[in-house]
């Protein structure tokens, strides 16, 4: 870390830029060239490939815990008079993903309602079109529950779900059908769905055999063999487990065996259901195993731990799961889960003991009087981050016709008293139409840049901006010899102007595949290796720390003490 302020210029060589008319320090003369001819071929497959960088292709899923609508959530849904009544508090979320994953407890089968105390399932034939509207594509029924209503109870319930659209994991007529990987394809993603019920917690008599309907036996050579053989088939293996010991906060070693074996098999996500509680989520080899997420839907008020269930918004990309984001949920009136927010939601996220980082963070040292880094280990869905970044409609004219933009945030980033865009942006050339006339060249080459542009006048927080807020160019870099891979702006001092804090890195090529594999494209991308903080002095931006070397991604501003500081990890 270094202990003293580097007062070095963050670009080379740089503009301001005033009314829309390019300035230099030495106004008296002045050199012009066009960008007509400069932008060529070898730029438009560059703003390709950043474009499929920026905006990949991806496939969200939700993945919730255990259905069972029947007993006094039947009840519920009949004196309401509404078949949707339990999803009513949390359908616009489940609606938000491309699909939805959940385990059904119950048979969908004609019958007598089931009154409290039973512990045979049944919902009426009407749920499974709820459940589809609901987002449900696809459900494991191997479980304890499915086969409560024996043969014609399980065949009732393949015949309304196939009906109904919804498919389904882990049961079929026979033990072929049971076994068999279940595909679901969206936006170019294939995804093959494994489901297992375990051994441990139902009779011998809920499995399918030859002749007979029933679920699918968890034993784990078998599943072995199946996740690799739908390796060959899907994008993505998902393997459901309905396994555990009930009302325990933490797997049982079946449970983790049966999912350490899936996921060194090829597998991408183990989805485990049966403990009625939340349990732990593990982190193996680079995949993410949910060894329970606790009740969705269900009547079991009679504690804390059995009202509480997890929901994941799991996102995919070519490359495997790009992010899961997990949104707790109370179940209230024996029927109706509700996405918590506040504490309750983060001591809940607590219990699943997967988000915590090593981080280095940045920050200011009241006492000795300059920035210091720091290791810690943080619980990032504790973290009160800044939402600094939100940029209305603007009217950016031509001034963004030969760039890419990759990120973009208002603040006052030259201590002025106003708010500026400022942008992190991709460009051929060092300075577009104009150079200074000490630059005997322009450096055709794709380079990252930063832009200040600042607001009309009537833009600013106490106002309402119009529909279109236009820009005027204030500041604009040359190409940066060390690209900025992530930046941000936080007052570190406390000294009321805000501080520029960015990734640095180096240049580098990533080779980027769309999701259907027709094509593909080198993307030069930026390798982040150090923070650095920079502040602007009159003419720009100046350095003053940086960071040891190391690998750095995903800076956020936080809240500590306080003060801000930022967090990268």
């Amino acid at each position: 870390m270094y202990k003293k302020l580097i007062a070095v210029s963050l670009i080379g060589i740089a503009v301001v830029v005033g009314a829309g008319v390019i300035t230099y320090k030495y106004p008296k003369v002045r050199e012009k060239i066009t960008l007509q001819g400069v932008l060529k071929d070898e730029f438009q497959e560059f703003k390709r490939a950043r474009e499929l960088a920026n905006n990949p292709e991806k496939v969200s899923m939700i993945a919730v815990g255990d259905i069972m609508l029947s007993r006094v959530v039947d009840q519920k849904m009949r004196t309401n008079k509404n078949y949707e009544y339990p999803f009513l508090r949390t359908a616009e979320y489940l609606k938000s993903a491309d699909f939805v994953f959940g385990n059904l407890e119950t048979a969908i089968t004609p019958g007598r309602p089931v009154v409290t105390g039973e512990m045979s399932f049944r919902a009426d034939p009407e749920n499974a079109s709820v459940l589809k509207k609901m987002n449900f594509e696809i459900i494991s029924l191997a479980n304890n529950h499915t086969p409560n209503f024996g043969q014609k109870g399980l065949k009732d319930t393949f015949e309304s779900l196939d009906k109904a659209g919804v498919k389904f994991a882990g049961a079929g007529l026979n033990k072929t059908a049971a076994a068999a990987p279940v595909y679901i394809e969206k936006n170019g993603f294939k995804f093959a769905f494994l489901a297992y019920n375990d051994l441990d917690v139902v009779p011998k008599s809920y499995f399918a055999w030859d002749t007979n309907a029933g679920t699918n036996p968890m034993y784990e050579d078998d599943m072995i063999k199946a996740v690799k053989d739908a390796k060959q088939n899907a994008d993505f293996v998902i393997v459901s487990m309905h396994s555990g010991i009930e009302y325990k906060p933490h797997p049982s070693t079946r449970q983790v065996n049966f999912a350490h074996a899936a996921i060194d098999a090829g597998a991408e996500i183990v989805i485990g259901h049966h403990p009625h509680v939340i349990q732990d989520v593990e982190k193996y080899k680079g995949k993410y195993i949910l060894y329970s997420l606790g009740n969705f839907v269900f009547d079991q008020m009679w504690s804390r731990e059995t009202r509480e269930g997890l929901t994941a918004k799991i996102d995919f990309m070519k490359a495997g799961v790009a992010s899961i984001n997990f949104e707790p949920i109370l179940i209230e009136d024996y029927s109706q889960p509700r996405l918590l927010e506040g504490r309750d939601r983060e001591n809940i996220l607590q219990k699943t003991r997967v988000n915590y980082i090593d981080a280095k963070t940045v920050s200011w040292n009241k006492i000795k009087k300059e920035f210091q880094e720091a290791t810690k280990t943080v619980y990032s869905n504790l973290v009160e981050f800044s939402k600094k970044n939100i940029v209305p409609p603007l009217d950016m004219g031509n001034y963004l016709s030969d760039v890419v933009v990759d990120s973009e945030m208002i603040v006052d980033s030259n201590g002025d008293g106003k708010d500026e865009l400022n942008m992190s942006v991709w460009r051929k050339g060092d300075f577009g139409s104009s150079k200074p006339f000490w630059v005997k060249e322009n450096d055709q080459s794709i380079k990252n840049h930063f832009f200040v542009f600042g607001l009309d006048e009537n833009f600013g927080p106490s106002s309402v901006a119009p529909l279109k807020t236009s820009v005027r160019p204030l500041w604009q870099s040359s190409n940066l010899s060390r690209p900025n891979c992530e930046f941000t702006f936080a007052d570190l001092d406390g000294d009321k102007k805000q501080e520029l804090i960015v990734v640095e890195g180096e240049y580098g090529e990533e080779t980027l595949v769309t999701a259907d594999v027709s094509s593909s494209y080198a993307a030069l991308v930026c390798i982040g290796d150090h923070i650095a903080v920079w502040r602007w002095d009159e003419w720009g931006f100046k350095n003053l720390w940086r960071s040891e070397e190391g690998s750095f991604k995903n800076l956020k501003v936080y809240n500590e003490g306080g003060s801000e500081a930022v967090l990268a990890e």
